[in-house]
């Protein structure tokens, strides 16, 4: 499966000290830099990141007007999920925190559908017995034509 359905790319500034990992991160409005970060729960997404963000010339992320390129929402896009999370075949999909998806509703937007054959993700991929700060969710398959915008 391919990881983005025909959507071409779109590429903003990353705000100061936020690095991105890898594809499928939420991405939201700064709100008051013209940048985007990764959502909180309340947050309404406008795209999920189509891969890592900028690195200078030693491979080191760069953390200071970072370039960083998304997929904006509409069609089926495969983003990174928050560990436990069941989802089954047309489930509600919502944004969660750290730049994840999750199954929980609670104040969270709607991100879309889930669109899989059925997933529970297991954990973080990148967590380690040496940095457990690192977490990049798994990734799901979600229908963001429905996303909420308000």
């Amino acid at each position: 499966m391919v990881a983005f359905s025909g959507t071409d790319p779109r590429t903003a500034v990353l705000k100061d000290s936020e690095v991105i990992r890898g594809l499928g991160r939420l991405l939201v409005n700064d709100g008051t830099t013209n940048e985007v970060e990764t959502s909180d729960a309340t947050n309404i997404c406008i795209g999920v990141s189509a891969g890592e963000s900028e690195r200078d010339a030693d491979h080191v992320f760069v953390t200071a007007d970072a370039s960083v390129s998304y997929f904006p929402l509409g069609g089926v896009l495969m983003c990174q999920s928050a560990t436990s999370a069941t989802y089954t075949v047309g489930c509600l999909v919502y944004v969660g925190a750290n730049g994840l998806a999750t199954a929980t509703a609670g104040s969270n937007k709607v991100l879309g559908i889930y669109v899989g054959t059925g997933q529970v993700t297991s954990g973080d991929l990148l967590a380690t017995a040496n940095d457990s700060t690192l977490t990049e969710g798994e990734l799901i398959a979600v229908n963001t034509a429905g996303a909420a915008t308000a």
